[in-house]
């Protein structure tokens, strides 16, 4: 199946991450897909897979539907859900209503292919495997299916020579049966030799859509989108330039075969100034100027960012007192008004605020149709609804709401170090009475930090999840059993993080009674001077008008 993208364009939010894109996969070819972090590579991928949706342009499939796309992720650990790899193959054909008979047959066929028999691995957890076996776990995820197009993110990222050679290979079997292969990936020495097509990414565009062949002699492309070309086309040229080779290689291995049946060239002269001319051609050329990425101080979230975090965290806890005395609509609409504001003036973007908010609006809604209902009601029966019910669930339902918008704007805008520090000289005081500060300032940062970590690898979960079933259009809608399938691999990443994260701190020598050098030093200036009074002022304000309103 041959994909065709026509004026394709991607944005996430204000900011453009795709633009006028037009290429075309041919079937049974392998694709290469390469840039800088941040060119759109991943971005582009999901487009083509179906998970994402050109806001313009079109993608169309030709010789088959789109269902018949399948894609691996980068890490692995976010595309396991089942309790064995039986299961977690066959997940992706029981979705698309195959036969268990026939799901069997492909269960033990994908295992096999992919270098894991099914009577050493059908009934092992897909958790206690190595890191180069999820990979090849994932891959058979994808292939069971027998996909037209697969499409991969990094394939050999994390694996060790040996894994990554017999994952190459397990690609060419797959690109021989006719499938149509995409790969974005840093790895080009691996995966240029063996491409059909090159599609190099800058800046959000195609700066090169070809065969691989024309693009190793043009040097100027790969300076142009930040990249190091491969080993072997780098080396190439530079012998080609000194009359060393007659044409350049298609691979490391054609340049060692080159090199082997040609006469070694004559030793350079042995003057001081030739000898240090002689190496001179073998340096790296200078890359010239990259493009400057987006400065992260700018903007309104660059100002937020600059307040001294002293004047956020008493901004949080005046704010977190008044709304708890809030008990009528008016202050607490003035303040979600306010609140709003806020969020907007810190520059989040809307998709991230709509990603966090989602399931807790999800729950409130729930929990407020629940305080409508009276159960014992006089002459009504049961389940009766109470007007006065619903108007107190709506605002402690709101009440809760902006307490965690309250949070979400302190963490959006608060980085680790700086949130750490003003909350130890905060609750300094405390070491007198013997409290040991440090562990408490350092227990609350990490929790902090943890929020919007947990939130994105739940959407790269649920993402993963939806790729391995039927395709279908409109939002995606998650039933209780694939809510489920989230939870195991969710605690497993959390709780490997926090592994990760008691060795670092072990690592670095934590001692909570030893004085140390402040990573961040707080600085108080005029901005937060002025800062602190509006906050004063609003925190009066709001609470005047919950009192007498």
């Amino acid at each position: 199946m041959s994909i065709r993208a026509e004026g394709i364009a991607y944005r996430y939010d204000s900011t453009p991450l795709l633009h006028g894109i037009d290429l075309e996969i041919r079937e049974g070819t392998l694709a290469v897909l390469c840039g800088v972090t941040g060119s759109g590579k991943s971005t582009l991928l999901r487009l083509l897979s179906g998970l994402l949706a050109p806001q313009q342009g079109r993608i169309l499939y030709a010789g088959g539907p789109e269902a018949e796309i399948s894609i691996v992720f980068q890490q692995p650990e976010t595309q396991l859900f089942l309790g064995s790899v039986n299961q977690e193959v066959e997940y992706g054909l029981k979705e698309r209503s195959m036969p268990k008979a026939e799901r069997l047959r492909q269960v033990s066929r994908a295992l096999g292919e992919a270098g894991l028999p099914q009577e050493i691995f059908g009934e092992r957890s897909p958790f206690l495997l190595s890191g180069g076996e999820k990979r090849r776990l994932t891959l058979a995820d994808a292939a069971a299916v027998s996909p037209r197009v697969l499409l991969l993110d990094e394939p050999t990222a994390g694996l060790d020579p040996r894994a990554a050679a017999a994952l190459l290979a397990r690609l060419q079997e797959l690109r021989r049966g006719g499938m149509t292969l995409v790969v974005a990936t840093h790895d080009l020495d691996s995966f240029i030799p063996l491409s059909d097509q090159v599609i190099v990414m800058a800046g959000g565009a195609v700066a090169y859509d070809g065969p691989p062949g024309p693009l190793a002699e043009r040097p100027g492309i790969w300076q142009a989108a930040g990249l190091t070309p491969p080993a072997y086309a780098a080396i190439g040229h530079r012998l080609m330039a000194r009359g060393w080779l007659g044409r350049m290689p298609e691979s490391m291995e054609a340049l060692l075969a080159e090199l082997e049946a040609r006469p070694l060239p004559p030793p350079p002269p042995r003057h001081p100034a030739d000898a240090a001319a002689a190496p001179a051609g073998l340096r790296p050329e200078p890359s010239g100027p990259q493009e400057a990425g987006p400065d992260p101080a700018a903007g309104g979230r660059g100002r937020w960012q600059r307040l001294d975090p002293r004047v956020k965290w008493l901004g949080m806890m005046l704010g977190t007192l008044v709304i708890l005395g809030m008990d009528q609509w008016p202050p607490l609409l003035l303040a979600a008004a306010l609140m709003a504001g806020l969020i907007r003036s810190a520059g989040i973007p809307g998709r991230r605020c709509l990603r966090f908010f989602r399931p807790f609006l999800l729950m409130f809604s729930f929990l407020w149709l629940l305080s409508a209902l009276s159960w014992n009601t006089p002459g009504a029966g049961s389940g009766f609804f109470s007007y006065a019910g619903f108007v107190r669930g709506g605002i402690n339902v709101l009440r809760l709401l902006l307490l965690i918008a309250l949070g979400f704007l302190f963490t959006e805008t608060t980085t680790g170090a700086p949130l750490r520090e003003a909350l130890e000289w905060a609750i300094a005081p405390l070491r007198r009475l013997g409290i040991r500060t440090r562990n408490a300032s350092l227990a609350v940062s990490v929790t902090l930090q943890f929020i919007p970590w947990i939130l994105d690898k739940l959407v790269q979960l649920q993402t993963a999840l939806r790729s391995r079933g039927r395709r279908k259009s409109g939002k995606p809608r998650w039933t209780p059993r694939q809510a489920a399938l989230l939870t195991v691999p969710l605690l497993i990443l959390v709780i490997g993080m926090g592994d990760d994260l008691a060795a670092a701190v072990e690592s670095r020598g934590y001692d909570p009674d030893k004085t140390r050098t402040p990573s961040f030093q707080l600085q108080w200036r005029k901005a937060d001077t002025a800062a602190l009074a509006a906050i004063l002022v609003t925190a009066a304000l709001l609470w005047g008008f919950s009192r007498f309103s």
